[in-house]
C-alpha cells in the first residue's frame, strides 16, 4: 500500500506551479517557469522517498498553458532528457505518479467548445506523462461533470464524449465520484461503458451516496473496475473540515479516523492518495504511524515539526508530546496528542507563550525595531500579525530549524 500527497508540499520550499499571465507568454519566461518546475518536482520525488512516501500527484500547472492554443512552445522536445531523467528517478523508486485536471475540464459539458478543450486538455495531461516513460499504472483522474438540469442527458453524454478520447488518454483515464452530483453508482456506470476504472474519494462518499449498499460495498465495486495494467486500485481519503461547507478537507488527518479505515481495510490491495492541507506532513503522520518502531532521532525530527503548534494550544499537552517522543510508546500515541492540539480553538495566553518561546531565538540579534515591533503585536493580540512578524524574522535570520515549524503552516 502506497501512501501520497497532492502538488504543492506544505513544510518545506518547492513549487511546481510556476505560472504567470496568459498575455506574458514569452518563450523565455515559459521555458525559465517549466525549468523551474521540473527542478522543483525533482526534488520533492527525492524528498518522498527519503521519507518512505512513494505516491505523488503532479501539478497541471507544471507547464504553464500546457493545453491553450495560444503555447505552441514545443516543451516535450526542449525537456525530452529531463522529463525522461524524472520518469526513471520515478521507475527505479517504485513511485507511483498521477494528474487531476481541473474544474475546467469538464467532459460532458452540452457547449462543444469546452468539450473540446477538456480533450485538448487531458490530451496535454497525458503527453506529459508519457513524454516521462512512464506506463498506464499513472493516471489521469477525472469527475464525470455537470448536470446541467439533467443527469441521465448529461450522463449519456459522458459516456459519448470519452469515446470521443484518444486511445493514449482513455489508457491513462480514471474517474471519480464527486461530493454533489455522481455517486459512485453514477461514476462506475459511466466508467463501465469504456472499461475505465474508478478512484473511490472516501469523503465525497460520505457526502454524497447511493441509498442502497455500505461503504465496503461500493469500495469493493470500485477496486474491481481496476485491470492488470492500470496498477493497484486508488482511492482518495479525506477528513471533512469541521465548521467548513459539506465537503471541504481539513487542515491534516484525524490520525485516529485514518487508523480505524487502515484497520477495517487493511487487507484490500489499493493505494491512497490524501487530500489534506498540510500535504506531506499527513503522509508523514500515516506513513510513520503504520511502522512497527522509529529511530530516536527519527521521532525527535518529527517533534521538532510540531512543538510550537502544540505549545500555542495548550502547554500541558506539549509536555505531554515532549514525554511521549522521549517514551518507548508507538509513535501513534505522540500523533493522537498532536491532532488533539490541532483541532483545539486557540486560547492567546498559550499562543503568547508558544510565541515568546520562538521569539527567544532573535532576541540577541534583533534590532531595537524589531523588539519594539513584535511586543507591539503581543499586545495587540493579532495572532496572525504576530505569526507573519516572527516568519518574516525566522526568513531574515536565516532560521533553518524555525522554517521547518508547523507553527508557520497555517
Amino acid at each position: 500500500m502506497k501512501i501520497g500527497y497532492a502538488c504543492v508540499p506544505f513544510s518545506f520550499d518547492a513549487r511546481i506551479n510556476r505560472g504567470f499571465r496568459l498575455s506574458n507568454l514569452s518563450e523565455e519566461r515559459f521555458f525559465d517557469a517549466v525549468y523551474n518546475n521540473l527542478e522543483d518536482l525533482g526534488k520533492i520525488l527525492k524528498w518522498n522517498i527519503e521519507h518512505d512516501i512513494f505516491m505523488f500527484r503532479i501539478s497541471s500547472d507544471i507547464i504553464p498553458f500546457g493545453s491553450h492554443p495560444n503555447n505552441d512552445l514545443k516543451w516535450q522536445r526542449k525537456f525530452k532528457d529531463k522529463l525522461l531523467e524524472l520518469g526513471n528517478y520515478i521507475k527505479q523508486n517504485g513511485i507511483r505518479v498521477s494528474m487531476h485536471p481541473g474544474q475546467y475540464t469538464v467532459i460532458n459539458s452540452p457547449k462543444n467548445q469546452v468539450v473540446k478543450k477538456s480533450i485538448d486538455d487531458l490530451s496535454y495531461h497525458c503527453q506529459l506523462l508519457d513524454s516521462m516513460g512512464l506506463d498506464y499504472q499513472h493516471k489521469i483522474v477525472l469527475h464525470c461533470g455537470g448536470v446541467y438540469g439533467d443527469k441521465n442527458k448529461s450522463l449519456a453524454r459522458l459516456k459519448a464524449n470519452l469515446e470521443k478520447l484518444p486511445e493514449q488518454v482513455l489508457n491513462r483515464l480514471v474517474l471519480e465520484n464527486d461530493d454533489k452530483s455522481y455517486d459512485i453508482a453514477d461514476t462506475l456506470s459511466a466508467a463501465k461503458h469504456l472499461d475505465i476504472p474508478v478512484v473511490f474519494d472516501i469523503l465525497h462518499h460520505q457526502c454524497n451516496h447511493p441509498k442502497e449498499g455500505s461503504e465496503k460495498y461500493w469500495l469493493r465495486k470500485a477496486l474491481k473496475t481496476w485491470g492488470e495494467n492500470d496498477g493497484s486500485p486508488k482511492i482518495h481519503y479525506s477528513n471533512q473540515a469541521e465548521g467548513k461547507s459539506r465537503g471541504s478537507h481539513s487542515l491534516t488527518v484525524d490520525i485516529e479516523s485514518f487508523m480505524k479505515f487502515y484497520r477495517l481495510y487493511s487487507s484490500f490491495d489499493m493505494d491512497i492518495m490524501l487530500e489534506v492541507k498540510d500535504k506531506e506532513l499527513s503522509a508523514l503522520k500515516c506513513v510513520n504511524s503504520l511502522k512497527p518502531e522509529l529511530s530516536t532521532k527519527h521521532r525527535t525530527t518529527i517533534w521538532a515539526f510540531y512543538k510550537y503548534s502544540v505549545m500555542e494550544k495548550d502547554y500541558s499537552l506539549y509536555k505531554q508530546c515532549s514525554k511521549l517522543i522521549n517514551s518507548d510508546e508507538k509513535i501513534l500515541q505522540f500523533y493522537k496528542v498532536v491532532d488533539k492540539a490541532l483541532f483545539m480553538e486557540t486560547d492567546y495566553n498559550s499562543f503568547r507563550n508558544a510565541a515568546e518561546h520562538i521569539w527567544g531565538y532573535f532576541k540577541k540579534k534583533a534590532t531595537f525595531q524589531e523588539k519594539q515591533k513584535f511586543f507591539e503585536l503581543l499586545e495587540q493580540k493579532d495572532i496572525k500579525k504576530i505569526k507573519r512578524n516572527l516568519w518574516k524574522l525566522t526568513k531574515k535570520y536565516n532560521d533553518e530549524y524555525l522554517k521547518q515549524s508547523y507553527f508557520f503552516c497555517y
